[in-house]
C-alpha cells in the first residue's frame, strides 16, 4: 500500500520551485520573468505550507499576486495604484502569521521584491529582486528550507549571469 509522505511532497513542490525561481532572471522582458516567478510562488507556497513555514507561505502567496499585478504596469497604468494598495499587506500578513525572525525575514524579502517588480526597465528589474535574496536566504535557514536554499543560490548565480550580460 503506497502512504503519503508529506516530506516528499514539500521537496518535490520545492524543487519545482527551485526551476521556476532559477529560470526567471534569463528571460529578457520583464513581463516573462514575472509570469515565472508567479509559478515559482505557486510551488514555493505549496513547500513553506508544508513545512509549517506558514509566513513563508502567506508571502509567496502575495508575492505571487503581486507578480500577476505588476504585470500591466507598464501599459496599463492604472495598475500601478493596484499594486501599490498591496504593499501594507506585507505588513498585516506578516502580524497576521508571526512565527518570529522568520517572519519578519520573510516580509522583508517580499517588500524588497516588492521594489524591484515596480521597476520597468528589465535591468533595473532583475538587479533590483536579486537584493531580496539574503532576506528570503535567512527565511530558508531559520525554517530549514533546502529547496528555498538552493533557489536563493541559484537564481542568484543566474541572475548575476544575465546582468554580466548586459547589452
Amino acid at each position: 500500500m503506497l502512504s503519503f509522505d508529506a516530506s516528499l511532497a514539500a521537496n518535490l513542490f520545492g524543487a519545482a520551485g527551485v526551476l521556476s525561481n532559477f529560470a526567471w532572471p534569463l528571460f529578457r522582458r520583464r513581463e516573462s520573468m514575472l509570469a515565472s516567478q508567479a509559478v515559482a510562488c505557486a510551488f514555493f507556497t505549496a513547500h513553506f505550507a508544508m513545512i509549517g513555514a506558514t509566513t513563508g507561505a502567506a508571502m509567496t502567496v502575495l508575492a505571487g499576486l503581486q507578480a500577476l499585478a505588476a504585470i500591466p504596469l507598464g501599459s496599463r497604468p492604472g495598475f500601478r495604484k493596484l499594486y501599490l494598495a498591496m504593499l501594507p499587506v506585507i505588513g498585516t500578513a506578516m502580524l497576521a502569521s508571526w512565527h518570529g525572525l522568520p517572519s519578519l525575514f520573510s516580509a522583508l524579502g517580499l517588500t524588497l521584491t516588492s521594489v524591484g517588480r515596480y521597476q520597468l526597465d528589465a535591468t533595473r528589474f532583475r538587479a533590483l529582486v536579486l537584493t531580496s535574496i539574503p532576506a528570503w536566504s535567512v527565511h530558508n535557514v531559520l525554517t530549514g528550507s533546502i529547496p528555498g536554499l538552493c533557489s536563493d543560490a541559484l537564481t542568484l548565480a543566474s541572475g548575476f549571469w544575465m546582468l554580466s550580460k548586459r547589452d
